[in-house]
């Protein structure tokens, strides 16, 4: 079949794109004819070195919008879209919407203006030419109507985790089949040093999705005060741009006078050595919001819960969302709700070798579970 691949974020090389590379070269990989469609040519070169995708043997078709990749869809067979918050309509035979998550619930505002603007339009609707203003007020109604429609045409919606799937049928009232992205598993074992680490980028609050390593902070200087796990240390990474800056400076700042690192933009080789040297990750994205109003600040699925966890690192997350699904409370790792739980539960993993083997052993055989070859088979499937 002729398969094309959507995504206007090629090149922010992100982890929606790697779900569309990894996409892009299972099908290929099973003698498909793939397209890349987006707005500017696969750089192959950084593409493998990036996303570990080697996507040489795929085409590619100029695409800059929405409607632009509506209207390309329908010279191939199968139209999958792996574009954040795309609204675009297939016109291919088969299609597939892969959702990283399906956004937010209206305000009562919204809804309001939508209704309002639902009638206004159809009232101006039957009319094929209007004089200029009102022209402009019928364009107007149609921008603030909330239509999800678009989504029912869709031959299969699949989410990035049952999380991601609840909400695409509370927002769009369609069903969606998981399908987990796939995750490079870390083949070398953890050593277990008395090392606790973070890892996911440094957002600051003000734009909404943040992993709260501030809150991690606060835990960890809890536990420096009451003089517990004395021969321990907390070693943060992620990536951050300069909009984050002030609050990786306090970070910076308060880790000084703690045994704490905060490492940004740090090469890959230093999550590597990091994973190889830890022995319990954290997680706290979603801590102190409000699923209800605020899903989008969850952690949708947690790709970096699973790599650690492939290497045999005890996570414990923030009980919610896509991590209370990756980690069995009990099982794999433990789920917290309050930081007194953080450090409870993390003092009681670092006292007790026999339970971190038991719960290290278990991450690692569950982290199997979510590993690429695991994808290419579900995708497979789901296209079939």
């Amino acid at each position: 079949m002729k398969v094309a691949i959507y995504n206007l974020y090629w090149s922010t090389y992100g982890g929606g794109e790697q779900v569309a590379a990894a996409a892009a070269e299972h099908l290929l990989n099973a003698g498909h004819e793939v397209v890349a469609f987006g707005p500017e040519p696969l750089d192959i070169e950084m593409t493998t070195r990036r996303l570990g995708r080697d996507l040489g043997r795929c085409g590619y078709q100029r695409v800059t919008n929405d409607n632009e990749a509506s209207e390309a869809s329908s010279t191939v067979d199968v139209f999958i879209n792996c574009t954040y918050l795309s609204s675009a309509i297939p016109r291919s035979l088969w299609s597939m919407y892969y959702v990283h998550f399906p956004g937010v619930p209206l305000t009562n505002r919204r809804k309001v203006n939508s209704t309002l603007s639902t009638v206004g339009h159809r009232i101006l609707s039957p009319f094929a030419s209007l004089p200029g203003p009102l022209e402009g007020v019928r364009a107007g109604f149609a921008r603030r109507i909330h239509d999800v429609s678009w989504a029912k045409r869709y031959t299969v919606v699949a989410a990035n985790s049952a999380f991601t799937a609840e909400w695409v049928q509370r927002l769009w009232g369609v069903d969606a089949d998981i399908l987990y992205p796939p995750v490079e598993v870390v083949t070398q074992p953890s050593t277990g040093g008395h090392l606790v680490m973070s890892l996911g980028r440094f957002f600051d609050r003000s734009f909404g999705h943040c992993k709260k390593q501030d809150v991690l902070l606060d835990a960890w200087e809890l536990i420096e005060q009451r003089s517990a796990l004395h021969d321990w240390s907390v070693r943060m990474i992620g990536g951050a741009d300069g909009a984050s800056r002030d609050y990786v400076l306090d970070l910076r700042r308060r880790a000084l006078d703690l045994r704490a690192e905060i490492a940004v933009n740090a090469p890959r080789d230093l999550v590597l050595s990091t994973l190889g040297q830890a022995s319990i990750f954290w997680h706290a994205a979603g801590f102190g919001e409000d699923p209800s109003t605020h899903p989008d600040r969850f952690e949708h699925f947690g790709i970096a819960v699973v790599e650690a966890m492939s290497a045999g690192l005890v996570p414990i997350v923030f009980g919610a969302a896509g991590p209370s699904e990756i980690v069995r409370h009990g099982v794999d790792g433990y789920h917290w709700s309050t930081v007194d739980e953080l450090i409870e539960l993390t003092e009681l993993v670092a006292a007790d070798s026999a339970e971190w083997s038991r719960l290290s052993h278990s991450a690692r055989d569950r982290a199997q579970q979510f590993s690429d070859a695991v994808f290419g088979e579900r995708l497979q499937a789901l296209l079939k």
